[in-house]
């Protein structure tokens, strides 16, 4: 790999740092592939506008890497030390390393999360050779990342927070009180998945929670996610840790709204704890793996469903709640002859995001009509609404009104009832799957005009009364067209 530090220094308008170029240097002999899939490109990116905020962010971050999908990975200099970061070619933004050093160490374990990473029962040996040569050489040099204060979140940043660390919790308490009785009508669960239980539903500033993800993967829990990254979660894994967390700033259950610790971040959830190949403790009447699902089919005959996929394969499913008043559930499946599991948030799925479902020409709004007034409107999901559901019911109220008051957080699967088919219908058909789609049957019945972003829409921005019963008739038509074609979907 070529490495000309004077022509990177023109290139970026700033000197190249002493290790950074070290580093470089040492890497230059080796051929594209050897340490991953990457490949050293300087890039001035202020001035542009390619990412949101780079008018902000640019001045102050400059690119070093390129990765085979188009994106980079880049320093931030707003913070100190400056941070790696990812600048990914779909928009995300987001903080992979707080340090260049702690960027060495991670492609040093396999865990940039990146292209970088490569298997390590899949290298080939001039690969392995370069990992070797590559400890040997951060051991030389002693390589050690420098204490910080917090973590960065550059998605926040890049949208418009301060440039700062928030450093996770070291205080003992302030976790959520559980009922010791919680998991009592659960039968044979080892102690450690009770506990991992314990903890889903918890912020990511919980005490409690920082403590085992330390103990876990070596490091806290992302304390943000900021708009900016265009995915609404993150992973935190290790290479020798037998389970995964993921955190989540949009969790699509009304138990979990929001939590803004900035202008532009949210403190994530811990949305799902998922258990790996090496997880071999009791997960149900202490067994764990392909040997739950006997036991699963005789004691918890109700929970337990098979299919089978378009390739003959035989499929296996299981749901059990767990507790209630956090709307956790043990969620364990078999396909390719594998059986995973997790410990998750029950949640909805999303058909329409807030400010999609605000626009009449959504259909989300027309949906929820047509879902009320045959018995299939998920009330509980709007609470103080009855009486203008009521309304809506003898359309003296228009659905957009629901809309406003009760879609905040967007319309989900979850708003309808649980009628055989229906929410899986509904997510189909506001997806354009299964070669139906909402918005293709709200163009032709009331034609198109081009969008805010270039795409057609529906001609479409009121809900009288008078446009239901022929725009009802044809969503009753597409959900009995459906359900005969996928008559697997209404056990």
């Amino acid at each position: 790999m070529d490495f000309d530090v004077a022509a990177w220094e023109q290139e970026i308008g700033r000197p190249v740092p002493p290790l950074m170029a070290k580093f470089f240097t040492w890497l230059a002999p080796y051929e594209y592939g050897d340490l991953g899939y990457f490949e050293l490109a300087p890039e001035n990116l202020a001035g542009g506008t390619a990412w949101e905020g780079m008018e902000r962010w640019g001045a102050d971050t400059w690119g070093f890497i390129s990765l085979p999908d188009g994106s980079l990975i880049g320093l931030c200099e707003a913070v100190q030390p400056p941070a790696v970061v990812h600048i990914g070619s779909e928009g995300e933004l987001r903080t992979l390393a707080e340090s260049f050093e702690a960027f060495l160490l991670a492609i040093d374990a396999g865990e940039t999360e990146t292209e970088i990473d490569l298997a390590d029962d899949d290298l080939e040996p001039e690969q392995v050779a370069a990992r070797k040569a590559f400890t040997s050489w951060l051991n030389k040099s002693k390589i050690a990342a420098p204490a910080v204060s917090g973590q960065f979140d550059f998605s926040a940043y890049a949208a418009g927070d301060p440039p700062e660390r928030r450093a996770p919790p070291t205080q003992q308490g302030a976790a959520p009180a559980l009922d010791p009785a919680y998991l009592d009508h659960i039968d044979g669960m080892g102690e450690r998945l009770r506990m991992l239980c314990s903890l889903v539903g918890r912020t990511a500033a919980d005490p409690e929670l920082c403590a085992v993800a330390g103990q876990v993967f070596g490091k806290a829990p992302p304390q943000s996610v900021g708009n900016a990254k265009h995915d609404d979660s993150i992973w935190l894994t290790a290479k020798k840790a037998d389970v995964s967390f993921l955190f989540s700033r949009k969790v699509l259950n009304p138990n979990y709204a929001p939590v803004p610790i900035g202008n532009k971040a949210i403190c994530p959830f811990l949305e799902s704890v998922f258990l790996g190949d090496a997880y071999s403790e009791p997960v149900l009447f202490g067994l764990h793996g392909d040997a739950l699902w006997d036991a699963i089919a005789l004691k918890l005959p109700q929970l337990y469903k098979e299919t089978v996929d378009e390739d003959g394969e035989l499929e296996k499913a299981c749901t059990v709640p767990l507790d209630a008043a956090r709307d956790t559930e043990l969620r364990l499946w078999m396909n390719n002859g594998r059986t995973n599991a997790c410990v998750q948030i029950a949640q909805g799925r999303e058909l329409a995001w807030p400010e999609a479902a605000n626009q009449v020409h959504s259909g989300a709004g027309l949906f929820l009509q047509w879902a009320l007034e045959n018995g299939w409107l998920e009330r509980g999901m709007f609470p103080g609404q009855d009486e203008l559901i009521d309304a809506m019911r003898r359309r003296e109220a228009r659905p957009s009104q629901l809309v406003r008051l009760g879609l905040t957080r967007g319309l989900w699967d979850t708003h309808l009832a649980d009628e055989p088919g229906l929410r899986q219908f509904a997510y189909v058909y506001f997806h354009n799957m299964d070669g139906i789609w909402i918005n293709a049957d709200l163009k032709t019945m009331f034609g198109k005009r081009q969008g805010q972003y270039g795409h057609d829409e529906p001609v479409l921005d009121d809900d009288p009364a008078e446009i239901c019963d022929a725009l009802f008739a044809v969503f009753s038509t597409q959900f009995a067209g459906w359900k005969k074609a996928n008559p697997q979907e209404l056990a």
